[in-house]
């Protein structure tokens, strides 16, 4: 009886010294899981001065003028190479490179190979019947490329920002098809969780740059 009395209480013992250190564990796997994010967000970008060429109309004339601009490599898992065709067709459809990096984050978590159960494709995740008509429209014919893929998306994205001039509306757009959009804006919803985590985002990705400007001025 004492041997058991002593068995029991020392399993006890042992049971709550697993369910404590269990607990431990888990909230510092918690707090190195949010470190890694907010550290990914908020890490200073590497920046680069480049130069193009743009066309600029005088008067009745068309002239080639250089303008300087400000590249900013983000502290994410694309290339360099890739984060400046990011910036070159942001800059061309006048897409914000913060919201295109936002919607990459929440779509696929930067895997150019994601394939979703929903044949969704790549970086910016582009549904299977988008395929079509970007490959008769601009050439695209592998969603799985990941300068295609981007190329198509941010097209994508442009187009709803133009048509619809609300972020939230060409965000919905995009993620759920035109038509679903509409059943949820007729029954009154104006943003998603959607629309509203990939701006979010765009806005972390945008105090990044803010902040390494604000450095760079201090």
């Amino acid at each position: 009886m004492v041997r058991t009395t002593q068995r029991r209480k020392k399993n006890s013992r042992t049971w709550l010294a697993i369910k404590v250190y269990g607990r431990i564990f888990i909230f510092l796997a918690s707090v190195f899981a949010a470190g890694m994010i907010v550290g990914r967000l908020v890490t200073p970008p590497q920046v680069r001065v480049v130069t193009r060429t743009v066309e600029v109309s005088s008067g009745t004339d068309t002239v080639s003028q250089e303008v300087t601009d400000t590249v900013y490599y983000y502290d994410v898992p694309l290339s360099h190479e890739l984060q400046e065709y990011i910036y070159e067709v942001c800059e061309a459809e006048d897409v914000p490179m913060p919201l295109v990096l936002a919607i990459i984050d929440a779509e696929s978590r930067f895997d150019p190979d994601a394939v979703s159960p929903t044949d969704d494709y790549g970086l910016m995740q582009i549904n299977e019947v988008n395929h079509a008509w970007l490959a008769e429209e601009y050439g695209l014919t592998d969603m799985l490329d990941p300068y295609q893929n981007i190329y198509g998306g941010t097209k994508m994205i442009a187009t709803y920002i133009e048509k619809y001039d609300d972020y939230n509306h060409a965000l919905m757009a995009y993620h759920m098809g035109e038509y679903g959009a509409r059943q949820a804006w007729e029954s009154g919803s104006e943003s998603t969780s959607y629309s509203e985590n990939v701006l979010s985002l765009a806005s972390h990705y945008e105090e990044v740059v803010e902040n390494a400007g604000n450095s760079e001025n201090g």
